[in-house]
């Protein structure tokens, strides 16, 4: 005699197991969300921690640095106003600038900071002094405004009578025994104006 399965039986039968087929596939899906959370999650936190050279490369300001390492200059004693000084102050901004000491020759890289330091032996009030020669890449974003809104305003001097090609030097004074001298290119502005040379000057 065939088996009389009940109805209701069968179908609370499968009811159970579509409710358990439900809950194992919101269990799966609740699982992959989860993992995929992590996953980028982890993601971001491994790009934020990893040092990202173009980054930092792309915010740094040239200009910035620039002031930063005449700041530097500026700062060192007489003593070390010299070859050695500078080479060791070099060491710190070394793939930052473009740094290169003077050998004697005509320097016909137009991409490289020339930098010379000197000594006056004879009596004068300027003890010594160390010239930074500015490339023409780094000149075209090199103002006055840049160094006068860092270190202050320029020094009055009288002006002198009839006409120059080139404009005379502006003076920056830092202190009783530091200025900065800066050439620049004739502009009808001054804050505009091209900085071409920077002297840092000592004074006895």
């Amino acid at each position: 005699m065939p088996t009389t399965i009940c109805p209701a039986l069968f179908l609370t039968f499968n009811m159970q197991i579509m409710r358990s087929y439900f809950r194992f596939n919101v269990f799966f899906v609740l699982l992959y969300i989860v993992s995929a959370c992590f996953s980028g999650c982890n993601r971001d936190s491994r790009q934020h921690s990893e040092p990202n050279n173009n980054k930092v490369t792309a915010k740094t300001n040239v200009p910035d640095l620039f002031l930063s390492y005449t700041d530097s200059v500026a700062k060192l004693p007489l003593n070390r106003f010299n070859e050695a000084g500078i080479q060791s102050l070099n060491k710190a901004f070394a793939g930052k600038l473009p740094l290169s000491m003077y050998n004697g020759k005509q320097n016909n890289d137009d991409k490289s900071i020339v930098i010379q330091p000197y000594h006056n032996k004879d009596v004068s009030t300027i003890g010594a002094g160390i010239i930074l020669l500015v490339p023409k890449s780094i000149t075209d974003s090199l103002y006055i405004g840049d160094f006068t809104r860092h270190f202050g305003n320029i020094q009055q001097e009288k002006p002198m009578i009839g006409v120059t090609e080139q404009p005379r030097p502006v003076e920056i004074k830092l202190n009783a025994n530091t200025s900065i001298r800066l050439t620049f290119n004739d502009n009808e502005k001054l804050a505009l104006a091209h900085v071409t040379m920077v002297e840092v000057l000592k004074y006895r």
